[in-house]
């Protein structure tokens, strides 16, 4: 993936002279995730979306010519990648690299589809990637790789629940001894809560890294 070098984005709020926090998203998702995480982000922080439609690998790989490029420009203050575990073959090496170049992971198993379900309802057992996009369909959150206006009010209001239905997942995926970051997980929680601007306190203050995924510590 040749490197793309990210845009300027204001850093004021329309009719505000306070600068606002830019996050960087590189998503696997063209659709689904872009629009999911602009429906639920906070007034005082811009989202950057850059690469879309790519493996995990290349996105860290994109991720890390930024990060390096940033140091300079300071076009954003976080940088993140956000991906499906889905098949592919090299996500203990992406989640790796992405930690020791100091950029974030969100990563949902089997699909980010399992995140909006969460909104709605309680997912506690396996689940493959093409039952839990049906399961969107059927609770008419998505249509096709769009979510639905309704979707749109549904998951806004059903974040919290949704939450604490992935912070559960990882403390049965713990108390099971299954590896961090098995299905059905996700870590996409610790993308919103810094698009909210959540207090790192409120987050989770156990945690060294408080917005680091789980799934980082698996391999």
């Amino acid at each position: 993936m040749r490197p793309k070098r990210p845009k300027k984005h204001r850093r004021t709020a329309p009719g505000s002279k306070e600068q606002r926090k830019v996050v960087r998203v590189l998503a696997e998702g063209k659709v689904t995730e872009p629009q999911y995480l602009r429906a639920v982000a906070g007034h005082e922080v811009q989202i950057a979306f850059g690469a879309t439609g790519f493996t995990p690998m290349a996105l860290v790989e994109q991720a890390r010519l930024e990060t390096k490029a940033n140091r300079r420009a300071d076009d954003f203050d976080e940088i993140w990648c956000v991906f499906d575990y889905d098949e592919h073959p090299d996500i203990a090496r992406a989640i790796h690299e992405a930690r020791q170049s100091g950029i974030d992971t969100a990563m949902s198993n089997p699909c980010f589809e399992l995140w909006l379900v969460l909104h709605v309802e309680e997912q506690r057992r396996h689940i493959h990637r093409h039952a839990a996009q049906r399961r969107c369909r059927d609770l008419r959150l998505t249509d096709g790789k769009k979510i639905t206006a309704s979707g749109l009010s549904q998951l806004r209001d059903g974040y919290d629940a949704a939450k604490r239905r992935a912070e559960s997942l990882e403390r049965m995926h713990e108390q099971t001894g299954s590896p961090k970051g098995s299905n059905p997980s996700s870590g996409v929680w610790r993308l919103v809560d810094r698009l909210r601007q959540v207090p790192a306190a409120k987050r989770d203050p156990a945690r060294p890294s408080a917005h680091r995924d789980p799934a980082s510590d698996s391999e």
